[in-house]
């Protein structure tokens, strides 16, 4: 087993006296003391992927993560966030632990890595109207529903682990929505969320990213979730590939919704939901003349149809959806790719889950000299808080 804990001290300045800051209070909070809690969630992931009728990798595989989390009340607004994290693989079987800026993979953590996910004070005004998370944090805005997913904000999906490093603020408008500011530090490694090729961080002098959106869970009639938002990494695309110098900004503009209705009197609920994506400014695909522009393809999307509580406790998720090879901010969608899911999941008590998944991914559109792949994989995963 080896451990090594490169600690870059400039770029984590800021965590390291979060810290200090949560420390040094702690005798200032009398009663309330640390709250412990953690989760772990791992399972047995199978696949296979074919191009071209033929099989090139097959895989079996157990995977899991432990998180541990600790917070700690320093005011009647203030509170301080720390969460460890690990995701490991049968495959591999070390330990590496760190705390740097930016994740070893565009999409996370390895296997084997344990980092902090989250180091963070957060700050809140009176009745909620306002919150401000200051530190690593992560960010989860989904299309709901049994396989839930994301075009662009699904920080530590499934077993894996990722963050933000910045400020996320919010603020209620009205009784229905409220407004989300989203900075986040991007070093010239790209950070720790997932940042898909040719986005390229090392060339930008702003070294930063922005979110803003507009999100509402207040019913609607039957509709459950409203959301509208902007992602903006300045100078951050690669245009004509990361050799090269040419750098432009790069937008995303996402919109989701979800509705929900009640099937019959024994508690089963048809929740249904779609998202899409569009960034206007793509990279260029050289030799691929048929496509328009000669760019990838800045669409994607999403639908899924869940009944739950089918049975007490038993539900059961379908989603489809494709991402242009121009769509480049998903943890769940691949660019240049469609998926089918199918999920079902047993929840025995709202902290101990068991679910079963199947699923079918291939390329959208060969790019010039290469063949369609189709990938097939599946997982049974149990899930636990405590």
């Amino acid at each position: 087993m080896t451990r090594r804990l490169p600690l870059p001290i400039p770029v984590h300045s800021t965590l390291v006296v979060l810290c200090w800051l949560a420390l040094g209070s702690a005798p200032a909070v009398a009663e309330d003391g640390w709250r412990l809690s953690g989760d772990f969630r791992g399972g047995i992931f199978v696949s296979e992927r074919r191009v071209s009728g033929e099989t090139l990798e097959r895989s079996e595989d157990l995977r899991w993560r432990l998180r541990l989390s600790a917070r700690r009340t320093l005011t009647d607004r203030l509170e301080f966030r720390g969460r460890l994290a690990g995701t490991w693989s049968a495959d591999d079987q070390g330990t590496r632990a760190y705390l740097r800026a930016s994740s070893p993979s565009r999409t996370g953590a390895a296997a084997g890595d344990v980092t902090f996910d989250e180091l963070q004070l957060r700050l809140r005004g009176t009745g909620d109207d306002w919150w401000l998370v200051l530190g690593r944090f992560q960010n989860r805005f989904l299309l709901p529903g049994v396989a839930a997913k994301s075009l662009d904000r699904n920080d530590g999906s499934n077993v894996g682990v990722a963050w933000r490093d910045g400020i996320h603020f919010s603020r209620r408008l009205g009784k229905d929505w409220r407004a989300h500011v989203v900075a986040t530090h991007r070093p010239g490694d790209g950070g720790g969320s997932v940042r898909r090729a040719p986005l390229d961080f090392t060339a930008t002098d702003s070294h930063m990213s922005l979110f803003t959106g507009l999100a509402s869970e207040q019913p609607w009639g039957p509709v459950r979730l409203r959301v509208i938002g902007v992602d903006w990494l300045p100078q951050a695309l690669a245009t004509d590939g990361v050799a090269q110098p040419r750098r432009e900004d790069y937008f995303a503009l996402v919109a989701r919704g979800a509705a929900e209705w009640p099937m019959g009197a024994g508690g089963m609920r048809l929740l249904a939901g779609a998202e899409l994506g569009f960034a206007p400014t793509t990279q260029r695909l050289p030799g691929a003349d048929s496509l328009p522009g000669g760019r990838a393809s800045g669409v994607a999307w999403q639908a899924s149809v869940n009944l739950y509580d089918i049975r007490p406790g038993h539900h059961l998720g379908l989603v489809h959806g494709q991402s242009g090879g121009g769509w480049l901010l998903s943890n769940d969608y691949r660019a240049n790719e469609r998926l089918t899911e199918l999920r079902y999941q047993r929840r025995f008590t709202p902290a101990v889950s068991v679910e079963l998944r199947g699923r079918y991914r291939e390329t959208l559109v060969p790019l010039p000299g290469e063949s369609r792949r189709h990938d097939r994989d599946a997982y049974a995963r149990v899930s636990l808080r405590f």
